[in-house]
């Protein structure tokens, strides 16, 4: 069964002024019906006593989701680029 797996974790930058890294891993595993099934986690490590609020973490999800669902149209209308 095919299996692809990305990991990657930011540690400074301007936008962790309350954040001390962000760690995602990626998971594409073929599904059943010739697709693939997308699985993704991501691990904040906070500075002090902050913590994230569920609206901000919603909001980085809804994000993420946004630019996936925009780059898989773009390569589903475009198969010549990667075929």
């Amino acid at each position: 069964m095919f299996q692809l797996l990305k990991s990657k974790s930011v540690i400074e930058g301007a936008a962790l002024t309350d954040i001390a890294s962000v760690s995602t891993e990626v998971k594409f595993v073929a599904s059943p019906d010739g697709g693939s099934i997308m699985k993704s986690t991501t691990k904040y490590q906070t500075k002090g006593d902050f913590q994230l609020k569920e609206e901000q973490i919603q909001a980085a999800i809804e994000k993420g989701t946004g630019l996936f669902k925009a780059v898989e149209a773009y390569l589903l209308a475009h198969p010549d680029l990667y075929n």
